[in-house]
């Protein structure tokens, strides 16, 4: 691993209040199903919370047991499956929801209630004070049926802030475990999220976790998240490829690789990473870029030949975290920028012996071919080619003989 080293200097540690350890929450399940086109079946659940729980994920927000049959079914079987990680149901705040939550047998609750007065007087339709009873009399009925509460005060970063410290200070006093700030439309930057959760965590009378849930509306999702860190927020809710409502979430495996390289936190075992995003993917039938951090097909391909010769010298010239770290697989893309180092580790990759003329021409009838076409070589069509230019040599060495 190779990252910046401004990242521990004591100047810059000195600015966070890092917590002692991270929680990830993971809403895969939940609100990954929210991604327009995503449907799984309670088979699909289960399997990715195995695959969740083999990287070390320590909560899981399985879904929405009030939502329908096949929610409450999924959630059973994945409680029944004695996990390492947490299961949490989600619920508005209604107690049939909390109910459904209780009855499948799930660790805890995530009660989701937005506080911001758009959310009160547009969706709602209740008054501050409607507000506050309501979420107090929730919080005791999910605490008399055995849960742990985690209050989701959906569209926080738009909500009056005395106004939700005092729905916060009070559901804590009738029993509220955690509170989520949400940020619903992702519509806050990272300085503002500091400030956020800095002023939260001094405002309340009681001491308890604050976990975020950020959306990525403005591509800001991990830097919100990462900044709601350096605040002290110690439970982050993200979601494997970022699947979610609209734009999505953090991406959990993102924020896992940023938490460990650029923070010192965390003990995932990010190995299985890879896996885990590639099956989702499959699962969900969605089709990840290939430049996707972390998971993407490109994210640890070179194919300028500056960087081809400067990897095969010493891979950290051009690579933050070795492409192991996250079951990933390095390649030297060849094409029109590859130059004579990457033909020749292309070739001892291959078994391929050549001489440096051989390799001169191969590396020019490589450039000209996919400069020609507009895209790298496949191995069958490189070897193709050497073929082309090895039969060609032999040719012209019997042509000169006498």
């Amino acid at each position: 691993m190779s990252v910046s080293y401004y990242n521990f200097l004591p100047e810059v540690r000195v600015l966070m209040e890092l917590p002692g350890d991270i929680i990830i929450h993971d809403t895969t399940l939940r609100e990954g199903e929210q991604a327009a086109g995503v449907v799984y079946r309670p088979e699909d659940k289960l399997y990715i919370a195995k695959l969740l729980d083999e990287v070390g994920i320590q909560q899981i927000e399985a879904g929405f047991p009030a939502a329908s049959r096949g929610e409450r079914e999924a959630l059973k079987m994945i409680v029944m499956e004695g996990l390492n990680a947490k299961i949490f149901g989600f619920a508005r705040a209604v107690k049939s929801d909390i109910d459904a939550v209780a009855d499948v047998g799930a660790y805890g609750v995530v009660m989701s209630f937005p506080p911001s007065d758009i959310q009160l007087k547009y969706k709602l339709k209740i008054s501050r004070e409607e507000y506050y009873d309501r979420a107090i009399e929730l919080v005791e009925y999910a605490k008399s049926r055995g849960l742990y509460i985690t209050f989701s005060a959906e569209d926080s970063t738009r909500a009056d802030f005395n106004f939700m410290v005092k729905v916060f200070n009070g559901i804590i006093e009738s029993g509220c475990d955690r509170v989520r700030i949400v940020d619903t439309l992702g519509c806050i930057h990272p300085t503002a999220m500091k400030f956020l959760i800095k002023s939260i965590r001094g405002s309340l009378k009681k001491k308890v976790p604050i976990e975020v849930h950020c959306h990525n509306d403005h591509g800001l999702a991990v830097a919100n998240t990462l900044a709601a860190v350096e605040a002290g927020a110690e439970v982050l809710s993200t979601s494997i490829l970022g699947l979610g409502e609209r734009c999505g979430l953090a991406p959990t495996e993102e924020v896992i690789v940023a938490l460990k390289n650029l923070y010192g936190l965390g003990s995932f075992k990010t190995e299985k990473l890879y896996k885990l995003c590639r099956e989702v993917e499959r699962i969900t039938k969605l089709t990840l870029p290939p430049h996707k951090p972390v998971v993407g097909i490109n994210a640890f391909a070179h194919a300028s030949g500056i960087h081809q010769h400067a990897i095969l010298e010493n891979p950290i010239c051009y690579e933050p975290y070795p492409p192991e770290m996250v079951g990933q697989a390095r390649r030297i893309v060849i094409g029109k920028l590859s130059g004579r180092h990457a033909i020749k580790a292309k070739l001892a990759e291959l078994g391929i012996e050549a001489t440096d003329e051989e390799v001169l021409k191969i590396t020019d009838l490589v450039k000209s071919v996919s400069e020609e076409r507009k895209s790298p070589l496949s191995d069958e069509e490189f070897m193709n080619l050497v073929r082309a230019v090895k039969e060609n040599s032999v040719n012209q060495l019997t042509s000169r003989s006498p």
